[in-house]
Order: C-alpha cells, then sequence, then structure tokens
C-alpha cells in the first residue's frame, strides 16, 4: 500500500515535531477560583472565574471566565506546525524556536524559513521569520506575524509596512488550519514590501540629531526628551552633558557610532539597524526579568514598530 502526503511541507514538518516542545512541553489543567470573606470564617465562596495552572509546576498562568476554552501550548505549537504545513510556502531547512516567559503563561515560536530570502541594501541576506504567540494571562490572542533575521549580525529586522500580523485568532481551540495556511502566504507580500523601504532607507540621510532623538524615543528616556523640548537644536554631545541618559539609548548610541555609521554612514538605514540590534540583543537589568526575555524582547520590537511607523 502507498501512503502520498497530502502536503509537500510534510517532512519538514515533522522534523521539527521529531524534536517535541522545548520550554512549551509542559501540560495545563484548570481549577474554580475560590476566596475566603474575612467575616464567615473559613468558608469558602466558589467564584465565577477559573485559574488556569501548568500541571507540573502548579504555577497560576491565568485567570479567566467560566467559559474560556484553555489550549495548552503544545496545542498552538502543533497547530502553527499545521498552518505551515499546508501552506505553499517553501519549509525546506525550516528551523523551530520555542520560548516561553512569564512562568508558560506566553508562548513565543520563531519560525525562520531560509528558502525565502533577500539581499539587503547593505549586501546582507535577511531570512523571512514567522513569529507564532500565544497567551493565558491576556497579553495578546493567537497570532501569527512576519519579520526578516539579518544574516550577518542576526538582529531580528522589524516590519513596519503593510499588515505585520498576518494571522490572527481570540482562541486556538477550533481554529481554521486551512484559512491560516491560506492567508500566511501574505507575509511573501509584506516581505517584499520591507525589501523595497529598505531600500529606501539605504540612501535616506539622517544626522547625529536626528538619530538621538530617535534613539531617545524608542528607549523612553525621558530626561533626554524633556531636554529636547527646551533644546530642539542641541547636539546629542550636549545633551549627554546636560542629562543622564538611559541604559536603552546609551546601547543604541554606542551600537551605532562604533559599528553602523562606520559601515552604513550616516543614513537611516544605520539607524534602523542600531535599534533593531538593541531589540533583538540588548540585555536586562534585573535577575527576575531574565527569564521574561522573549516577552520583553517581543515589546520592545512592537515599541520599535509603532515609532518607526510615525517616523
Amino acid at each position: 500500500m502507498n501512503i502520498t502526503n497530502l502536503y509537500t511541507n510534510t517532512d519538514s514538518i515533522n522534523q521539527l515535531r521529531s524534536n517535541g516542545y522545548g520550554a512549551a512541553g509542559f501540560d495545563i489543567d484548570v481549577a474554580p477560583l475560590v476566596y475566603t470573606p474575612s467575616d464567615l470564617g473559613p468558608e469558602q465562596i466558589k467564584s465565577s472565574k477559573k485559574i488556569v495552572f501548568r500541571t507540573d509546576t502548579y504555577d497560576e498562568l491565568g485567570v479567566h471566565g467560566e467559559k474560556y476554552k484553555a489550549v495548552p501550548p503544545k496545542e498552538m505549537i502543533e497547530n502553527t506546525r499545521k498552518i505551515l504545513e499546508r501552506s505553499q510556502l517553501n519549509l525546506k531547512g525550516v528551523t523551530e524556536d520555542i520560548q516561553t516567559s512569564h512562568k508558560g503563561s506566553r508562548t513565543f515560536v520563531k519560525y525562520n524559513l531560509p528558502e525565502h530570502s533577500f539581499m539587503t541594501p547593505d549586501g546582507d541576506t535577511a531570512t523571512l521569520s514567522l513569529l507564532a504567540i500565544t497567551s493565558f494571562d491576556s497579553s495578546w490572542p493567537f497570532m501569527i506575524s512576519v519579520a526578516a533575521e539579518q544574516s550577518a549580525c542576526l538582529n531580528l529586522q522589524v516590519f513596519v509596512s503593510g499588515e505585520v500580523a498576518v494571522f490572527k485568532s481570540k482562541h486556538t481551540k477550533g481554529l481554521d488550519i486551512n484559512h491560516g495556511s491560506n492567508i500566511i502566504m501574505k507575509s511573501l507580500d509584506v516581505f517584499e514590501n520591507e525589501r523595497d523601504l529598505w531600500a529606501e532607507w539605504y540612501k535616506k540621510p539622517y544626522n547625529i540629531l536626528e538619530t538621538m532623538k530617535l534613539f531617545c524615543e524608542v528607549g523612553n528616556c525621558k530626561p533626554a526628551l524633556d531636554f529636547y523640548k527646551e533644546n530642539p537644536n542641541a547636539s546629542p554631545f550636549k545633551l549627554m552633558e546636560s542629562v543622564k541618559i538611559n541604559s536603552a539609548v546609551e546601547y543604541m548610541w554606542n551600537r551605532h557610532m562604533t559599528s553602523y555609521t562606520k559601515r552604513f554612514g550616516h543614513t537611516f538605514w544605520a539607524a534602523y539597524n542600531s535599534i533593531t540590534d538593541w531589540s533583538t540583543h540588548a540585555g536586562v537589568s534585573s535577575r527576575s526579568s531574565i527569564g521574561n526575555l522573549p516577552s520583553i524582547q517581543n515589546q520592545r520590537q512592537e515599541k520599535v514598530r509603532t515609532i518607526l511607523r510615525a517616523a
């Protein structure tokens, strides 16, 4: 008996399946939420809410109403794999990176698709990257977004043009897999639009004053932003003499001056690379934040996207 694969990407996805679910390989359960009013002694009252928790560590992942359908991260990952498996994207050599944060209440799965790549304006290679995210703590729904990974520096190049979230669903329970497979093909159009935008940025002059103001916005450095309201034409060096810049702005400025301007000159492309270097590679200050780095990086990338769209 001959068995024929219905989908051309099955072999590639099965290689991912053989690696399991990584940090998301835990099970979940739900239990009623109860509370004990102080005037009723030990008597407990059942809430209209329920708690979602891990069965291995018993960590709380989220609190929801009775109708909420909790979907294990493993199921979300398998649904994403099915969407990719049924799509017309070329998945030869695809890689999968699974990360969680906030004790497992948020899940991030990044896919790099090396068969979908192109040359950036500076001669590097950018590869299509898809990010699937979901959460139990109501941070966001199930969503697949698109970006690119630049190979020389491994920066995740945040997309700012067109539709970034190529697929979104309120819940992963009963997800329309075939619809998702068809719609993520839009990621190739988004990729092409971004390529044209990068070509413009590569040629666009951008002086150090403009660059520092942009870094201060991205890094949300309030003292610096206040300084520029009073001194709109002050040089970055005057700024640094007058106020203390935060670690985010300092990181971007140092990378900009020591690396990217030397390679690309004083251009918007250099500023963009300095910003995406920070959103991809900068560390976190507190020890408690280290385990939540995937979530922090995602928040940074959203901040970058919002500000660059307005720039």
